[in-house]
């Protein structure tokens, strides 16, 4: 890991901290295999996300997740800090609701009140300083990796207001109903269909309003509560993977540790280590 240098091609387990100072027209749109946060102090200009423009401005936190395309053009008075994250390392932090529901919701530009500015200033320095120790001393390395935890509960915090006033309350009641339901029973129902059926709607229409109202399927957020818990358990808890696989309502460790490489992109045993 380098503090200061961006890095080209991030290796999974890497971290690099760099500082935007004035114009800075990054304009080769790329399909990224990282995530990044990058926190605005001041700044004008555009970031475009998918081919979606967000106007950039002060105290404004950013987001861009593995898969998706960006590229921007700031103006001159821009001032910003930038923190690219390998994919090993955000699929350590990102197992959450909030993370999930911004990528697929495309709200990735969030306005920070000055006390949270402070807090996730700081924070972001704080990681600077962590990555020029940890080129002295590769130990450090767990240190870095908490603080990034203590990042993303921030990142979380801020999702958090988002989802319960615009998200879910825009949605339509089925929509919050079907995932009330998910938590209680995603364990042992992880099909659309039964979920339907307590709802009194086809598997289709239930597929529709997720479209509709959360930009995602339902087979998707099923999947996305099990992924949750799998990777709390794996990441905080002692337990086997054989038992985690049973946990979760997987009949065979081999079908658990299929489901989490296709969405993770790491077997269970990799992601743990």
């Amino acid at each position: 890991m380098e503090a200061n240098k961006p890095a080209v091609k991030l290796a999974d387990d890497e971290v690099t901290y760099k500082q935007i100072k004035g114009v800075d027209n990054y304009n080769k749109t790329i399909r990224c295999t990282y995530f990044l946060v990058v926190l605005f102090t001041e700044g004008s200009g555009i970031h475009y996300i998918d081919d979606t423009a967000f106007p950039i401005g002060r105290n404004q936190l950013h987001f861009l997740f593995p898969g998706q395309h960006h590229h921007w053009e700031t103006g001159p008075e821009t001032l910003a800090q930038k923190i690219v994250v390998g994919k090993k390392v955000f699929e350590n932090f990102s197992s959450t609701d909030e993370f999930h529901f911004i990528r697929h919701n495309l709200n990735p530009v969030f306005k920070l009140s000055d006390t949270v500015f402070d807090a996730v200033n700081n924070e972001m320095e704080s990681i600077e300083r962590d990555l020029q120790t940890l080129a002295a001393d590769q130990a450090w390395k767990n240190i870095l990796l908490l603080r990034m935890d203590i990042l993303a509960s921030m990142m979380k915090r801020e999702a958090e207001g988002y989802i319960k006033n615009t998200l879910l309350t825009r949605s339509n009641p089925a929509v919050r109903d079907f995932w009330n339901l998910i938590n209680q029973h995603y364990t042992v129902q992880k099909t659309p269909k039964w979920y339907a059926e307590q709802l009194c709607v086809t598997p289709n229409y239930l597929n529709i309003l997720c479209r509709k109202h959360m930009n995602t399927t339902a087979t998707d957020m099923i999947h996305q509560r099990i992924m949750q818990e799998s990777k709390n358990l794996l990441r905080f808890s002692d337990r086997t993977i054989k038992e985690i696989a049973f946990d979760i309502g997987f009949e065979t460790m081999s079908g658990f540790s299929a489901f989490f490489k296709k969405k993770s992109g790491f077997s269970p045993t990799e992601y743990r280590g």
